[in-house]
Formats: C-alpha cells, sequence, structure tokens
C-alpha cells in the first residue's frame, strides 16, 4: 500500500492536491509554515487515527475535509475524514471507497460511510493484517491487543520531533500505551508468530488460565477439607451447651452423622410463649390498682389531718370557754337583786354589766361547752373509721406489690431465657454458615471431579504448548532481528555514524537501538549528536522496510520523514552569519548527500514495491 495523492478540501468546495509517484523517493520542499510538516499528520488522521493533531492555523482552518488516495496491487482506495469541528479533540467519522480506477471526488460527493474503527479494519484486511492476537505478558493488567493497521502505521512514520529523538525510536512512542502496543506487535509484522500460531497462542493462554482456576478450586478444596472433624465436633459441642442438641449418642466419628445432628440443630426453632402477653396484660392491671389505692390513702390522709386540725381547734376553744366559766361561777356567790346594778358594787364606778348578763353569758358559754363536748365522739369515730379504711387499702396495697415483685423476678427469669435465645441464634447462625462451606468440600467425590478437572486442564496445556513450538517462534524472531542487524551495520557504516563499525541491532524490548562497542553495549540515548540520532533513526527504518518488502509482511510500503536533515541547519545558519569555516559546511553538505543516496539507493531496490516520502526545508545544500 503506497500514497498517490493527498487532497485538501476547502469549505467553499476548492480542493489541493499532492501526487506523489509510487514506488521513489519523493521530496517535498518549502519554506516554513507552508504545511510541510502537516503532511505526516494528515496521512495518520487520514488512515484512522481519531485523536486530532493537525495544525490550527488559517491555512488549515478553511479545510472541510482531509483525503488520501492509497495505491494497492490490484485496486485503489479512497480514505477521507470530515475536519475536526472548532474545539473537538478527537473524530470517528469516515469515508471508505474502493476502486480500480478511483479518482480525485468534489467535496459534494464526499459523505461519511463508516467509522475510523471500520477504516482501519477494512485497510488491514486489504493489506493482510489478519485477525490476530497478542497476549500481555503474565501478570499484566493490560488486555489482550489485536494487531491492526493502526499498530502497523506506527513504523511508516516520523515526524520532526521523532526522527532526531535519541529517546524515542518509533512514532508515538512515547505515549502511554504505544510502546506497550509495539512490543506486542513487532513480532507479528516480523513473522515471528504467524496468524495460526496467534490463535494458538490464545488458546493456550486461556488454557492456561483454566488451569489455573481449576488448581486453586481444588487447592481450596483440599484445605477446606482438613480439620473439618475437628471443627464440626466442637461445634456440636457448642449445639449441647446452647440446648440445640439433647442427643448425646451422636457418633463424632462419623463426619455424616455429625453433619446431620448439626444441620438438626441449625434448624432448631424455640417455642413461642404466649405467657408474656398475660403477664404484660396482668401488670399493667395492678400497676393501675396500685396506683388508685395509693390515691385513695393519700385522701385518707388529707380527711386524718382535717379532723386532727378540727380536734386541736375544739380543744383550745373548751378550754377558753372553761376558764371563762370558771371566772363566772363566782356569780353563784352573789344574792339575786343585788343592789348597785347601775354602779360598781366595790367601787362604785361606771356599772358593769349586771349578775343577770353574767349568768347569760355563762348559761352561753354552758350552751357551746356541751355542743363541742357533742361533736367529740363524732370526730372520733370518723377518725377511727378513717384509720381502719386505710389499714384495710394498706393492705391492698402490699399485695399488689407483692404480685408486681413477683412479675418482676418473672421478667428478670425471661431476660435470661431471651439471652439465651440470642446465643441459640448466634450458635446456629455458626453452624450453618460453616455446613454451607464445607458443604461441597466434605464431598470425597467432588474432590476426585476437581482433580481430573486440573488433570484434562494440564493435558490440553501441554498439547498446546507442544503445538505452538516456542523454540521455533523464537528461532523466527531471533532470524528476524539478526536480519535487521546486518542491514542497520551496513546503514550506520555508510553514513558513517558513531560506533557504526561495530555490530549495530534493534533492541526490542527497550524499542530503542543499541551499539556492541568494546566498551558493552551502548544505547542511542548515550550515542551524542543529533546527526548520529537522525542517521539511526533512518538505519533502523529503512532496515526494518526491506525485511518487511522481502518478506511480504502486512506492513504499508511507505516510510514518512519529516526533516530528517534539521540536524544540520545550524551550521549553515551559523555559516551565513560568518562564524563558521567553509570545511563545516562542506561536511554537512557531504553527510546530508550521503543520507540522501542510502534513501535512494534503498527505494531503488526494493521498487516499485517501496516509496519514500520526505519533506524537507528548501534551502538546504543538498537541493
Amino acid at each position: 500500500m503506497q500514497i498517490r495523492s493527498i487532497i485538501l478540501y476547502s469549505k467553499s468546495g476548492e480542493k489541493r492536491v499532492l501526487d506523489f509517484r509510487l514506488g521513489e523517493l519523493n521530496i517535498v520542499t518549502g519554506t516554513s509554515q507552508t504545511g510541510k510538516s502537516a503532511l505526516l499528520d494528515i496521512v495518520d488522521f487520514c488512515l484512522g487515527r481519531d485523536e486530532a493533531t493537525l495544525p490550527i492555523s488559517p491555512i488549515f482552518n478553511t479545510v472541510a475535509w482531509y483525503a488520501v488516495i492509497l495505491q494497492l496491487p490490484d485496486t485503489r482506495v479512497l480514505a477521507a475524514r470530515p475536519a475536526p469541528r472548532p474545539g473537538a479533540k478527537s473524530v470517528t467519522n469516515a469515508m471508505f471507497e474502493v476502486g480500480n480506477d478511483l479518482g480525485i471526488p468534489e467535496l459534494p460527493d464526499l459523505r461519511v460511510n463508516t467509522d475510523s474503527t471500520q477504516l482501519r479494519q477494512q485497510l488491514g484486511r486489504r493489506l493482510g493484517i489478519g485477525d490476530t492476537r497478542s497476549e500481555p505478558a503474565p501478570g499484566s493488567l493490560l488486555s489482550p491487543l489485536s494487531a491492526n493497521l493502526g499498530h502497523a502505521v506506527l513504523l511508516c512514520l516520523q515526524n520532526q520531533d521523532e526522527v532526531a529523538s535519541k529517546r524515542a525510536l518509533f512514532h508515538r512512542q512515547n505515549e502511554r500505551g504505544i510502546p506497550e502496543s509495539l512490543k506486542a506487535t513487532i513480532p507479528y509484522f516480523l513473522g515471528a508468530v504467524p496468524e495460526d500460531q496467534a490463535a494458538l497462542q490464545q488458546q493456550l493462554t486461556q488454557a492456561k488460565r483454566a488451569l489455573r482456576r481449576a488448581e486453586n478450586d481444588l487447592r481450596a478444596a483440599q484445605e477446606a477439607n482438613q480439620g473439618i472433624e475437628a471443627r464440626l465436633e466442637s461445634l456440636l459441642g457448642e449445639a449441647r451447651v446452647h440446648g440445640l442438641l439433647t442427643d448425646d449418642s451422636v457418633d463424632t466419628s462419623d463426619r455424616t452423622a455429625v453433619i446431620t445432628a448439626l444441620q438438626q440443630a441449625a434448624s432448631f426453632r424455640p417455642t413461642p410463649d404466649n405467657a408474656d402477653e398475660e403477664q404484660r396484660r396482668q401488670e399493667l392491671l395492678l400497676t393501675e390498682q396500685s396506683s388508685a389505692l395509693r390515691r385513695q390513702l393519700r385522701s385518707l390522709a388529707e380527711e386524718r389531718q382535717l379532723l386532727n386540725d378540727l380536734e386541736t381547734q375544739a380543744a383550745g376553744y373548751t378550754g377558753a370557754v372553761a376558764r371563762g366559766m370558771s371566772r363566772l361561777s363566782a356569780l353563784n356567790l352573789v344574792p339575786d337583786g343585788f343592789p348597785g346594778e347601775h354602779s360598781c358594787p366595790l367601787c362604785g364606778n361606771e356599772p358593769d354589766p349586771t349578775v343577770a348578763d353574767m349568768h347569760t353569758t355563762l348559761a352561753d358559754l354552758r350552751g357551746q361547752l356541751d355542743s363541742v363536748q357533742t361533736v367529740q365522739p363524732r370526730r372520733e369515730q370518723a377518725l377511727r373509721e378513717i384509720e381502719q379504711t386505710a389499714t384495710r387499702l394498706r393492705e391492698q396495697l402490699r399485695g399488689i406489690e407483692g404480685a408486681l415483685s413477683i412479675i418482676a423476678e418473672q421478667r428478670n427469669q425471661q431476660a435470661g431465657l431471651l439471652e439465651q435465645a440470642e446465643s441459640q441464634a448466634y450458635t446456629r447462625g455458626r453452624i450453618s454458615a460453616y455446613l454451607g462451606q464445607i458443604d461441597t468440600a466434605s464431598d470425597s467425590g467432588h474432590l476426585q471431579r476437581l482433580e481430573s478437572d486440573v488433570a484434562v486442564a494440564r493435558r490440553l496445556v501441554e498439547g498446546l504448548e507442544e503445538q505452538l513450538d516456542t523454540e521455533t517462534i523464537d528461532d523466527r524472531l531471533t532470524h528476524g532481528l539478526s536480519y535487521l542487524s546486518g542491514q542497520m551495520t551496513g546503514h550506520a557504516r555508510t553514513l558513517r555514524l558513531e560506533h557504526g563499525d561495530r555490530l549495530v541491532r534493534l533492541d526490542l524490548k527497550k524499542l530503542t537501538v543499541v551499539a556492541d562497542t568494546l566498551e558493552g553495549i551502548t544505547e542511542l540515548l548515550r550515542i551524542g549528536s543529533g546527526k548520529n540520532h537522525v542517521g539511526y533513526h533512518v538505519a533502523a527504518h529503512l532496515a526494518l522496510h526491506q525485511y518487511f518488502v522481502a518478506n511480504t509482511r502486512p506492513v504499508p510500503r511507505f516510510l514518512m520523514l519529516d526533516q530528517p536533515t534539521q540536524p544540520y541547519y545550524p551550521s549553515d545558519m551559523a555559516k551565513q552569519r560568518g562564524r563558521l569555516e567553509d570545511i563545516a559546511l562542506d561536511e554537512d553538505r557531504v553527510t546530508v548527500t550521503r543520507l540522501f543516496e542510502l534513501m535512494h539507493q534503498v527505494v531503488r531496490e526494493l521498487s516499485p514495491n517501496f516509496q519514500m516520502i520526505v519533506s524537507d526545508h528548501a534551502d538546504l545544500p543538498h537541493h
């Protein structure tokens, strides 16, 4: 799959078409800010990338659609995407069309007929990418990964920030999840893991998971089966202590008998007691009677106090009347008709009451005293009746309080029974929970079934491992990496890179280039100068595509590089300012020429099955 054209459609209906030659080295030049670097992002976007990385500028703000026309061995494909809306971070809409004589459509002919996922799947199938799946490393939290066109495109693009990087060798390698995807899919694209073996590897992974589950189930059942007798006997003793079992004849050596007895204990239900409600009703009635008696006693006490107060008042009154009568009793010494009724018989002063008046007063006092003395027996009788009534009420109150005391004692006994019922319920719960755990573990037949499941799963894993033959896969991967190492070493020597006279190879685990030097393994990160970084990037990707073409691997047949000569800009600019000698500029010219000669040589070697597209600065010496 190569790129025939890149098309930009403006919102006004105009289109800008950039055509490329198939099977050749295409160099796109231009001054800064003319959109050269955006070509790589446009291709990445049109081939199904959802994230919008296209420039935001006056030029690209007028674009309505982006499209590429791809050339496949037997047909052409149009892959088009509508421009992201302002502020949108991703787009999933797409257009996919296939035709042998497919031309460049007009803007009104563009329409959304698929999404980015389907676009990649359709292109991937036409490219030859099968439904392969790569499993993550054991213990990894990553999901199984299916190789698709998106993974293949990572091996075909190098933007200006990547082609001269010493930390990242592949496109988007610094993004989250991309390194894992590269490590999982590069062996497939190198042919070390064919599609049929990838399917077997998926089955093997599932079989290993099933084996681990079967082994864990068997181990858990065996652990649960250990010490069951002691635990069952302990629960049996608890059931007896709490009154859940009365049968002491259970044979503790017979597990089945013990389990049956514990099941009976777990199903034990205490007999409901209906006397509690009657007891509460009786207690309420007695409490009400006790309150009524106490109110009557308080009323009698008030009446008794009132009578006692009257007695005290009557005694005082009687004493006063008696004293008055005692004084008036001297009138008996004065004869009737005594003269001097109008003056004092002794001093002759103002006349005092007459003797007749005083006799009248004395008679009145005697009458009052008789009245008081007449009431006294009735008051005493009332007091006796009150005391008798109070005594009777106290007896009744003592009887009621005695009954309430008995009820309180019964309530305490019932509280003890309630505590016992709670203990029984707790024990029943523990027995039920444990019996649920050992229900299957105690079954010897279940253990045998688990052992059989483990044996079957183990045989399946062993059979799949024999079919996969991991040594063959390792040999194929080693062969592919060895081929790449030979090509990369040759390219490094052609470009005269630092450590290029040593063995250069691709480190798949670290996704970088390493050189085996006398001092040890030297990674790209520790090799100095941007010129060496660009050289090793070009050498590695050219070697990869040489392998892909030679082995007919399902990878697009193009490689896009954005500004690979950027490390040479400073010397050219510095020379223009007169700060470097002519020899520095000449060396850069020679190195750049050597770099493009290598690209041209590889493309010519692989033509017509490989295409390179390089966007670069217009005023560089090689142009």
